[in-house]
C-alpha cells in the first residue's frame, strides 16, 4: 500500500477516545438498571434473574453501538470502511476449524486457570464456581422463551455489537495511538478481561478476531468466527450434563483431578493456532483495516 495515500487519507480514530467509551458504558448501566428497575416495579412484568441480566446487556450494547454511530456521523467516519466487503477467496471452512481450535483453547485455559488458583486460593474458586453456575445460560430447565432470549443474545447480539465495539472501534484506536501489534495485543486483552470467568482464554479468542480482521479487512468475518463461537458454545450447554448436581466443593475436586486434560486441550490446540498466528501477525507498518479500505477505495 502507498505511504503517500495513507498520509491523505484522514484517520478519524485519532479523535475517538477511550475514556469517553468507558464512561459511556458505566453511564449506560447505571440508567439502564435504574429505569429497568422501576419500569419493572410498575408493571406487572417479571423478568427472573437470568431474564433480567439478558435484557440489560442486550440494550446496554446496542445503544452503546448506537452512541457510537453518532459519533461516526460527527466525525466523518464512513460506516463501510469499518466494516469492509465480503471476502472473495475465503475459505469458511477453516475458519470452523479455527473456531474449534480456538473453543478447545478456551476449554484447556479454563481448566488450567481453576487448578491452578484454586491451588492458592480454594475459596475463591468455589465462589467462582457459583459465579459460573449462576451465569446466564441456556438449560433445558428453562422456558423456551428464557432460553430464546439468552440464545439470541449470545449468539446474534454479542457477537455484532462486541466486534464492532472490540475490534471496529478500540483495535482501531489503540492501533492509531500505539501501533498496530500493541492495539491488537491491548485490545484482545482488555476482551479477555470483560470476560472474567476464562480470561485468558477469551484473550487469545481475542487475538485470533483482531488478527483476522486485520488480515481481511473485513468485519464480517470476525463476527462470523464469533456468531460460530458462541453458537457451539450454547449447543454444549444442551448436552446432558451432571454438574448442576455437584456441589461448589465437588466440582473443585473434579477440576484438580482432570488438571491434565487443560494441558493436552492447550497443548494441541496451541500446536494449530500458533502457526496461524505466525502465518497471519501483522507487520509494524500494516494499516488499519479504516484506511486500507478507505485507501482501496481511492485507488
Amino acid at each position: 500500500m502507498a505511504l503517500q495515500n495513507i498520509e491523505n487519507i484522514g484517520n478519524p480514530f485519532t479523535k475517538l477516545k477511550f475514556r469517553h467509551l468507558l464512561l459511556r458504558f458505566i453511564l449506560l448501566s447505571l440508567l439502564i438498571g435504574f429505569l429497568l428497575g422501576i419500569f419493572l416495579a410498575s408493571s406487572s412484568l417479571k423478568l427472573n434473574q437470568q431474564d433480567l441480566v439478558v435484557t440489560i446487556y442486550v440494550i446496554q450494547f446496542v445503544l452503546l453501538c448506537l452512541w457510537l454511530l453518532r459519533d461516526f456521523q460527527r466525525l466523518k467516519v464512513k460506516f463501510k470502511y469499518v466494516v469492509g466487503n465480503l471476502p472473495k477467496n475465503q475459505r469458511w471452512l477453516r475458519l470452523v476449524g479455527l473456531v474449534l481450535l480456538t473453543i478447545m483453547f478456551s476449554i484447556g485455559a479454563g481448566l488450567l486457570s481453576f487448578y491452578l488458583l484454586s491451588l492458592a486460593a480454594p475459596s475463591f474458586v468455589e465462589q467462582a464456581l457459583r459465579d459460573v453456575a449462576n451465569n446466564p445460560s441456556v438449560d433445558r430447565s428453562n422456558s423456551f422463551e428464557s432460553n430464546l432470549l439468552t440464545s439470541l443474545a449470545y449468539c446474534l447480539v454479542a457477537p455484532i455489537t462486541e466486534e464492532f465495539i472490540f475490534r471496529g472501534v478500540i483495535l482501531q484506536r489503540w492501533a492509531t495511538k500505539w501501533g498496530i501489534r500493541a492495539g491488537l495485543l491491548s485490545s484482545s486483552l482488555l476482551f479477555g478481561f470483560c470476560h472474567p470467568n476464562n480470561p485468558i482464554g477469551l484473550s487469545l479468542v481475542g487475538i485470533i478476531l483482531g488478527v483476522l480482521y486485520i488480515k481481511t479487512r473485513s468485519l464480517i468475518v470476525p463476527v462470523t468466527f464469533h456468531v460460530l463461537n458462541n453458537i457451539l458454545a450454547v449447543s454444549m450447554q444442551l448436552l446432558p450434563s451432571n454438574s448442576l448436581t455437584y456441589t461448589p466443593a465437588e466440582q473443585l475436586q473434579q477440576l484438580r483431578s482432570s488438571w491434565w486434560l487443560g494441558i493436552v486441550l492447550m497443548a494441541i490446540s496451541l500446536t494449530f493456532l500458533s502457526r496461524f498466528l505466525w502465518s497471519n501477525w501483522p507487520s509494524k507498518d500494516t494499516a488499519i483495516p479504516y484506511l486500507s479500505n478507505a485507501n482501496k477505495k481511492e485507488q
